[in-house]
């Protein structure tokens, strides 16, 4: 699927290159996976690896990211007698191959970011537009592919109706370039408004990227609180539409149409906007959506060395309070039954910690003082940072809390996870952070709705009382040298 080829004006033998989406190890021919990258981020970044593999290469064939190419299929398809700059497209229209100078790359890589990657006229348009030259559109009649997957077993979801997004994009893109005579200093815009904690992600992305394209995020104007505290290198474009909801009431590409009409012409006319919700089961992959979201800014992420998983916390923090009485605060509902911790867990491990003479609190949970915990409010950001800072410890969901206090506020943190895998939401241990589940063969499932195997609405892969009552004690030994009765 990241396939290409070296060629030169002046002829010769070429060269293919096939790249693998990368299973961990981001060796020499695996590309950094994200699942929130659009297709024509991976185009760039084939581009960039072929460059810097061929470097005295003036042209590059580059496949559609989104097609199983290999480039000896390319070479079956006499791509080298397409002139560049080209597109090849199938009998229907849909880009097959982009044939594009190299130059396009070193001098303006940003605007390849525009690119449709579905709709060949809409893509030639554009990079005549860019180019200022013509672009030649051949097709490739006898071959015509068959109708694209709403999604797949590996978790990609591309279906034509959500295609569409892009194509509304690109015919946004080509409207500001012929009316805007300073259009290449338009700046790029980020589309991935919602939900809480993906907000937390990309701003930490952003202050991590080191030559950053984008300067600017469409965000939901409820997030607010979260934008101010998480210090994101991105500014906020101000989305005044509630988040999409999670019951699928609402689809994906009906709320983008509603949040284009919303934003209007004053934001969507004077930015390039990139449509980077999710485009894989964000679960599916094996790296942390921080590094995910820096892939989809631009960072090409050659390395394991460079992802956030083996680095330092960018911040640590620790409650100023004596160690002893150790406190703890807990948010162990996650909005929906299936995230929620076990109530009968919760309800052991609270008593077992207040007979260690640990003081527990719990956010939103009332129903949970009758074992020893105390029940704490905290449903905007400020109300949350100040909860955290009375506790030495937070435990917490796969949530926005948890998200904002590791990754915002640097606090010592243990993560719990049911359904979702702690590689791509938590990832990294240290003396500030770790993470816990069961390690059931079934994790993870990814349900929303429920346990698929036993039909109960509670996940049984999330740690047991004594688990987590075990590393809450080690933390705190580490972090604030407390032992119990001591």
């Amino acid at each position: 699927m990241l396939t290409g080829m070296a060629l030169s004006a002046l002829g010769g033998r070429g060269e293919g290159f096939d790249f693998t989406f990368s299973a961990g190890d981001l060796g020499p021919d695996e590309i950094f996976e994200s699942s929130t990258s659009p297709p024509s981020r991976y185009l760039l970044e084939v581009a960039r690896r072929i460059m810097a593999r061929a470097p005295l290469a003036d042209i590059l064939v580059l496949a559609n990211p989104l097609l199983p190419l290999k480039a000896a299929q390319l070479e079956g398809w006499n791509v080298r007698a397409l002139k560049s700059p080209a597109v090849l497209a199938d009998a229907d229209g849909f880009p097959l191959v982009y044939v594009l100078p190299r130059w396009l790359f070193e001098e303006s890589e940003r605007f390849v970011l525009l690119l449709s990657m579905v709709d060949a006229g809409l893509d030639q348009r554009l990079l005549q537009a860019v180019l200022g030259r013509e672009v030649r559109l051949s097709r490739n009649d006898g071959f015509r592919l068959g109708a694209y997957p709403v999604s797949t077993s590996t978790g990609w979801f591309q279906g034509r109706d959500r295609q569409q997004a892009y194509k509304v994009l690109t015919a946004s893109a080509l409207q500001i370039i012929a009316g805007n005579p300073g259009w290449r200093q338009v700046p790029f815009a980020v589309y991935h408004p919602y939900h809480a904690g993906s907000i937390v992600f990309f701003a930490a992305a952003s202050r991590a990227v080191e030559q950053p394209i984008f300067s600017r995020h469409i965000v939901c104007s409820t997030y607010r609180d979260i934008v101010a505290a998480a210090d994101s290198r991105l500014a906020p474009l101000w989305l005044k539409l509630p988040w999409l909801p999670r019951d699928g009431s609402i689809g994906e590409p009906q709320y983008f149409a509603a949040a284009l009409d919303r934003l209007g012409p004053e934001v969507v006319l004077n930015n390039f906007i990139v449509f980077m919700r999710y485009s894989r089961n964000s679960g599916a992959g094996r790296f942390h959506l921080i590094d995910q979201d820096r892939f989809s800014l631009g960072e090409s992420l050659q390395t394991g060395t460079s992802l956030t998983q083996v680095q330092a916390p960018a911040a640590t923090a620790r409650c100023a309070l004596p160690a002893a009485p150790l406190k703890v605060l807990f948010h162990i509902t996650g909005g929906i039954d299936i995230k929620n911790y076990p109530k009968d867990s919760a309800r052991q491990l609270i008593r077992a910690l207040s007979l260690l003479g640990v003081s527990v609190s719990v956010i939103g949970r009332p129903d949970l003082e009758a074992y020893g915990a105390t029940s704490l409010e905290a449903d905007e950001t400020d109300l949350l940072s100040e909860a955290v800072a009375g506790h030495h410890i937070f435990v917490g969901l796969d949530s926005f809390p948890h998200h904002f206090v590791r990754n915002v506020m640097g606090w010592p943190t243990i993560g719990l996870f049911g359904t979702t895998p702690a590689a791509n939401y938590g990832g990294g241990w240290h003396s500030h952070y770790r993470t816990l589940d069961a390690s059931l063969p079934c994790h993870p499932c990814g349900s929303e709705q429920g346990c698929p195997i036993f039909g109960t609405a509670e996940c049984a892969n999330y740690p047991s009382p004594r688990r987590l009552l075990t590393a809450i004690l080690e933390m705190a030994q580490q972090v604030y040298g407390f032992t119990p009765g001591a």
